[in-house]
C-alpha cells in the first residue's frame, strides 16, 4: 500500500488521535515558549529543552500511529498553529516538508524501529527552526518588534549578543540533540506503552 493510500484509510479514530496529541504538543511548546522568553538565556537555549519535553507527548502519540499521514497531519497542524500564534510563515512551510518527510522515515521502520523513531522525531522537530528565521535573516525587523513589546536594550543586547550568524546552525544542532534526549525521555517514561506498540 502506498503512502497515499494509507492517508486515505485513516480512521476517525486516527484522527481524534491526532487532534487530541497534537493538542498536548503545542500546549507543551506554547508553555515551554513562553517561558522561555522571560530571559535572553532560556530563549536562546529553546531550541536544546522545547524538543527535550515535547518528547514525552510525541512518544505516547507514536504508540498509536500505525500508517502514513498521522505524524504528516500533526506536523502540518503544529505549523498552522504556530503562525496563528504570531510565528514565522516559515514554520508552516517547514511543516508542510518536513512533516511528510519524518512521516516517512517512521514509515520505513515500520513504525516500530527505534532508530527510525529517533531520527523521524530530529526531523520532526526541525520544523521549529522557523521560529527564529526572523532573528537570523531579518534581524532588525525583529529587534523593533521586542522593542514594541517593552523588552530593555539591555535585554535585546544580549540576544544580540548571544546569536551571532553561525548560531543559526547551533540551534540546529540543538533541536536534534534535544529531541534525541525527548525521545529518550518519553521512551522511559512510558516503557510499558512502548512496549505495547512493538517498539524497539
Amino acid at each position: 500500500m502506498t503512502p497515499i493510500q494509507e492517508l486515505r484509510k485513516l480512521s476517525v479514530k486516527d484522527l481524534i488521535n491526532v487532534g487530541i496529541f497534537t493538542l498536548l504538543y503545542i500546549v507543551v511548546l506554547v508553555v515551554l515558549g513562553q517561558l522561555g522568553a522571560l530571559l535572553p538565556l532560556t530563549q536562546v537555549l529553546g531550541p536544546l529543552y522545547i524538543p527535550f519535553a515535547c518528547g514525552i507527548p510525541f512518544m505516547l502519540f507514536l504508540t498509536r500511529v500505525k500508517s502514513f499521514g498521522m505524524v504528516s497531519i500533526m506536523g502540518i497542524l503544529v505549523g498552522l498553529l504556530l503562525l496563528l500564534t504570531g510565528q514565522s510563515y516559515w514554520g508552516l512551510i517547514l511543516s508542510v516538508i518536513l512533516g511528510p518527510a519524518a512521516d516517512l522515515v517512521f514509515r520505513a521502520g515500520g513504525y516500530k524501529s527505534w532508530k527510525h523513531t529517533l531520527i523521524g522525531y530530529i526531523v520532526f522537530s526541525e520544523i521549529l527552526i522557523a521560529n527564529v528565521f526572523p532573528l537570523f535573516f531579518w534581524r532588525e525587523a525583529w529587534l523593533e518588534r521586542l522593542r514594541g513589546r517593552n523588552k530593555s536594550e539591555d535585554w535585546i543586547n544580549q540576544i544580540v549578543a548571544m546569536t551571532p550568524n553561525w548560531m543559526f546552525i547551533g540551534m540546529m544542532v540543538m533541536l536534534a540533540v534535544g529531541a534525541v534526549a525527548g525521545a529518550f525521555l518519553g521512551r522511559a517514561l512510558l516503557r510499558k506503552h512502548f512496549e505495547r506498540a512493538g517498539i524497539a
